[in-house]
């Protein structure tokens, strides 16, 4: 039997539709045994995002899964950066309806991992590391007498990072807080997969949503108000999410044995010679055929249906 993987999510939900869509994917992997979500965080200073995750997650069955959020004001906190979670926040049953009342994310880290195994969870972010960068900064509190980087050592089995581009270049996420990719780059005890831009840039996913989810899912709401229209988004957090629960299987190899060098406007860089416990994916499988198992993911809570159309 499987033993499932269990996964807390950092994400950034709101400037971008493919969040939404990763959680949904993390819950289907959880439906089926693979995963087990500890908790989901917030990663900007937007106070709806944690309702947003809640609406979520309480759509897919799982209300009680912890939710926390970034205790910090104007962080990607622009209006055109809430093309959905608010909307998602007022208008679907959350417990954070009032936007900041949610747990302070690095606390709630550290709670949750000071009741796990050691190095038993994989954390996987899908946002800028500000959340990240506050949890190793973290020093012993009531949860667990170990500073930041002791805890997440314990605990922690991999870190999987959506964000950079390889062997080099640059990528929103890490572009939106440097500062914070670089401490986490140089200081995150455990080993950690960066899955880049590259990785999701050719894989469209998200079209079924509209010919399979009814009108009420917060997930089909969150690409129709992001795109503007039915159709598909790139996959880069999608792609991050999958790798966090089932590994390279056949849809990637991965570059080893070197480390990440995050510049000061953001930019990556990879070195093969010095061994930091670092990797990075390159696409396997081709993207069509990763397509379809990402749509079939993300409408497989709707039962069986001809996803031709958006396969082509």
């Amino acid at each position: 039997m499987i033993k499932p993987v269990k996964v807390i999510l950092d994400t950034d939900i709101g400037p971008d539709c493919d969040d939404a869509a990763a959680l949904s994917i993390l819950h289907a992997l959880a439906d089926r045994g693979e995963a087990e979500i500890v908790g989901v965080t917030h990663c900007t200073s937007s106070p709806w995002g944690a309702g947003c995750i809640d609406a979520i997650n309480r759509y897919h069955g799982r209300p009680d899964i912890p939710v926390g959020t970034l205790k910090e004001t104007g962080f990607l906190d622009e209006d055109i950066y809430r093309k959905y979670n608010r909307h998602l926040a007022e208008n679907y049953p959350n417990r954070f309806e009032g936007g900041m009342d949610a747990p302070d994310a690095a606390d709630l880290f550290r709670e949750l991992l000071a009741q796990e195994a050691d190095h038993s969870v994989v954390m996987i972010a899908i946002g800028p590391l500000r959340n990240l960068l506050h949890l190793l900064q973290s020093g012993p509190d009531r949860h667990s007498s170990l500073d930041g980087i002791e805890l997440v050592g314990r605990k922690v089995e991999r870190l999987v990072v959506m964000g950079g581009a390889f062997p080099s270049g640059k990528e929103w996420n890490f572009e939106m807080c440097p500062a914070s990719a670089q401490f986490v780059a140089e200081h995150w005890p455990t080993s950690i997969m960066f899955s880049g831009f590259e990785i999701g840039r050719d894989i469209l996913t998200g079209g079924p949503l509209f010919t399979h989810a009814p009108a009420d899912s917060p997930v089909r709401d969150a690409y129709e108000r992001y795109l503007g229209e039915p159709g598909s988004r790139n996959s880069w957090d999608l792609t991050a999410v999958l790798y966090g629960v089932r590994g390279l299987r056949d849809y990637w190899e991965a570059v080893t044995g070197g480390s990440v060098q995050v510049a000061a406007d953001g930019e990556t860089i990879w070195h093969d010679t010095a061994d930091k416990g670092h990797s990075y994916l390159v696409q396997r499988m081709d993207p069509e055929t990763m397509r379809e198992l990402l749509d079939e993911l993300l409408v497989s809570r709707y039962g069986d249906g001809d996803l031709q159309r958006w396969q082509k």
